[in-house]
């Protein structure tokens, strides 16, 4: 009888230091630098297109170099847009005929928000063509 009792007493403070306590944490949200350069590559291929969204956290400049290509001399498209809130498309807002280079192609003022960039064939295309493109954004 001491022995059960002895453990209903056990179990009984054990039961106690387990409650439902909820903590909030204090470690701090990491916050993002500004701006951002970042790269990215991919192939286009004839006829196709390829963007990628880019989010800046506040006002600033985005700007888009088509930095590298296996076909350096070939003409394609590129833009800065939004995307389309009921699709997956890239709206282009701006965009320009460009071959690879060292200096941005494209640049443009813009708010916080979601926006794309995207590279297009042009008609030029005739095997797949391997990019980089170089973002900067807020």
């Amino acid at each position: 009888m001491k022995h059960l009792l002895a453990i209903a007493l056990l179990s009984a403070v054990l039961s106690s230091a387990c409650g439902d306590d909820s903590t909030t944490s204090t470690e701090p949200t990491p916050i993002r630098s500004s701006p951002v350069n970042e790269s990215f590559q991919s192939n286009l291929t004839p006829q196709g297109s390829v963007w990628r969204l880019v989010n800046a956290i506040q006002t600033g400049t985005l700007t888009a170099t088509l930095s590298a290509t296996d076909q350096p001399s070939t003409v394609v498209g590129m833009g800065i847009g939004l995307r389309n809130a009921t699709s997956t498309a890239c709206l282009l807002t701006k965009e320009v005929i460009t071959t690879a280079g060292s200096a941005p192609q494209l640049s443009a003022t813009v708010d916080a928000g979601n926006y794309c960039v995207k590279l297009f064939d042009t008609g030029t295309l005739t095997t797949p063509m391997t990019f980089t493109i170089t973002l900067s954004y807020p």
